[in-house]
């Protein structure tokens, strides 16, 4: 077998689907590597931000009003950033990446000045800036790669998304644990802070600004159409139309959205009161040490903790991979589900764990959550909403997350001291509790209707194909094989998957073979002539539209070589022509097609060749050999010339 692959890229033309050139894989890792150096800044916030809030003065209970800034600059900033952006395109900048590139560059001056701050209320005040750079970031971040991406590499680049998230994570809670280790820097500053905290920030502030400002020099954003921008610049202005804006998406939004909502407002709840507390119930079930107390005991309680989040952010790397096939079999309803009670279990037996070493396995179950936690709703809402509405609906996904944040902050305090007793493992058991009825919740709702179900991940199962990987049709370079060809070639647009043409050929000359039987395909004979058809049938492809094409020179049987070039997933799909040369007059299918549809584990698109005058567009192909009969009405009075993309028939 022979096989070439052409590619290119153009700015679609105004009033056409939407089309995304495919990206390869390194371009993708290019993409995402930001996400790595955000999520460090994440991460330090998670992990060091409220040790450090201890170190300096607070008190155990004051921990969830001073977590404020989170949920506060989530609720307010991510939605309008996502909306202003959707707005938003400059010929050099941009859509996302201005907004990607300042919140970073913020990031890197707060994580840079946070440790020298030696007064609690000013360190308030640095939380709140580092959350509003994290969440300027964040939301146009995700927003970007739905931009970037089309549909079939969807899925991969939010799985991507999640691998460096872990990475970044991994890497800020082992700085706390590693560093915490390191003698020379045990010593405290002035201010109370110990140096090895120091040095985590310092890494923070590198990271986030190498691997940010290198993603957004080397990703370039696809170019709007001109009725796009022309929509963009006739947007109305101002603050008060972004939050007329998300009023109106909050009005409209899928159904599924909604459901997400729900089990929402148990889980992130729960994960509010893991981050601020793992420190103080390793301290007091591992360590016998409390805030309070201090000194060498409470510091490695904190380093522990730094290792326990590294643990549960690498087992999210690994655990990323798989999650999103689990989901595309059985549905992403049941595995986050699943996710949501590993989790739970994970923080109620971490809460009764003495031994230190032991306190790592929950992690597992941890990580395995969030790997859920951290991708598939992100996915599912990019394939469900409309693609340049991505960013407001991000950005209210992200309202979904720090209402219930918003409410522990200001709840929490009150309850860890009456009803808690004010003990750390407590807290990590509600907790645990609060994730376990997530995962009830999320059983309970029920699988959207097919108009709300996403097409990429399923909330509910798998019920129908609707975005195809690869296309593939046969093609002998007769006009109505051609004709067949471009067909594909428009649904493979539509969906943006891969279009394969193949060409299958007999070796030996044609003269030499015994003659075919009526109603029997004609095949082609000699790679010369198969090689002329392949070509005859891809030239116009390429030269009239930006597309990967993988082309095929296969010896053997046609319809066996579709059915090779398809395999076993069924998310491809055959496009064949109904009647090709060798057809019987008022036969429906040729063999080949009726071979295809008989064996074929995917989708197969029967094109009505039979629909152009044969006897016209068939004559010079038969002449001299077995004349092509037409039927009476079999089509209009000359066969269609060959389709540009977007002007033929919708199929």
């Amino acid at each position: 077998m022979t096989t070439t692959t052409t590619a290119g890229s153009v700015t679609p033309d105004a009033g056409q689907i939407e089309r995304k050139p495919l990206m390869t894989g390194s371009a993708l890792l290019m993409m995402n590597l930001g996400f790595f150096g955000v999520q460090f800044s994440f991460g330090l916030t998670q992990s060091a931000v409220n040790p450090l809030f201890l170190l300096i003065g607070a008190t155990p209970d004051q921990l969830p009003i001073l977590n404020l800034a989170g949920p506060v600059t989530g609720l307010i900033i991510q939605p309008l950033i996502g909306a202003i952006s959707d707005r938003t395109w400059h010929p050099r900048w941009g859509r996302r990446r201005p907004f990607i590139t300042a919140g970073a560059l913020l990031c890197a001056v707060i994580l840079f000045l946070f440790p020298f701050v030696g007064v609690l209320w000013l360190a308030v005040i640095c939380f709140w800036l580092l959350d509003a750079g994290n969440n300027t970031s964040m939301e146009p971040y995700r927003a970007f790669i739905s931009d970037r991406l089309p549909k079939s590499q969807l899925a991969r680049g939010f799985l991507t998304q999640s691998m460096f998230t872990g990475a970044g994570a991994v890497l800020a809670n082992l700085s706390l644990f590693i560093l915490e280790r390191v003698e020379p820097l045990q010593e405290t500053a002035g201010n109370g802070v110990p140096y090895w905290m120091y040095v985590c920030f310092m890494i923070g502030t590198f990271c986030i600004l190498l691997t940010v400002l290198t993603a957004m020099a080397r990703t370039k954003e696809l170019t709007p159409s001109d009725e796009e921008i022309a929509e963009m610049r006739a947007a109305p202005k101002g603050l008060h139309h972004a939050v007329r804006e998300i009023a109106d998406a909050v009005r409209v939004m899928p159904v599924a959205m909604h459901k997400i909502g729900v089990v929402f407002m148990f889980q992130w709840y729960a994960m509010f009161i893991y981050w601020q507390f793992v420190a103080v119930s390793l301290g007091e079930t591992v360590f016998g040490t409390t805030p309070e107390e201090g000194g060498p005991a409470w510091a490695e309680a904190i380093g522990w903790s730094g290792l326990a989040n590294a643990t549960y952010n690498f087992v999210t790397m690994v655990s990323a991979l798989f999650l999103v096939g689990f989901a595309l079999r059985i549905g992403a309803k049941r595995v986050h589900a699943v996710a949501l009670g590993l989790a739970a279990v994970s923080l109620m037996w971490l809460s009764t764990i003495t031994n230190q070493y032991v306190a790592l396995l929950p992690m597992i179950g941890l990580g395995i959550f969030w790997a859920s936690a951290v991708g598939i709703p992100y996915l599912m809402v990019a394939s469900m909403v409309p693609a340049k509405r991505t960013g407001v609906y991000m950005g209210i996904l992200n309202m979904m997350i720090v209402v219930p944040m918003l409410i522990q902050t200001v709840t929490f305090g009150w309850i860890f001291e009456h009803l808690l007793d004010g003990k750390g493992s407590n807290a990590i058991m509600l907790a645990g509790v609060l994730l376990g009825i997530g995962a009830i919740a999320m059983l309970w709702v029920n699988p959207p209707d097919e108009a709300d179900e996403s097409p990429i991940v399923p909330l509910g199962h798998r019920r129908s194909i609707t975005v195809y990987d690869r296309v593939v049709v046969g093609s002998d370079g007769t006009p109505t094989s051609l004709y067949a060809v471009d067909r594909a070639a428009e649904v493979a647009q539509a969906a943006q998957a891969r279009l394969v043409v193949v060409t299958a050929y007999r070796e030996g000359d044609e003269s030499a073979s015994p003659a075919s039987a009526a109603g029997v395909h004609r095949d082609l004979h000699g790679v010369d002539a198969a090689r002329e058809a392949l070509e005859k049938s891809v030239t116009g492809l390429t030269r009239e539209r930006a597309r990967y094409i993988d082309q095929r020179l296969v010896v053997g049987d046609p319809a066996q070589a579709l059915l090779d070039a398809v395999g076993a997933n069924p998310a491809n799909l055959i496009v064949v022509g109904n009647r090709g040369l060798g057809a019987s007059q008022g036969q429906l299918l040729g063999s080949v097609p009726a071979g295809v549809v008989k064996n074929a584990v995917c989708d197969v698109l029967v094109v009505q060749t039979s629909a152009l005058d044969e006897e016209r567009v068939l004559a010079d192909e038969t002449a001299g050999d077995r004349p092509a009969t037409a039927e009476p009405d079999a089509g209009p009075p000359a066969g269609p010339p060959r389709q540009r993309p977007g002007t033929g028939p919708e199929s």
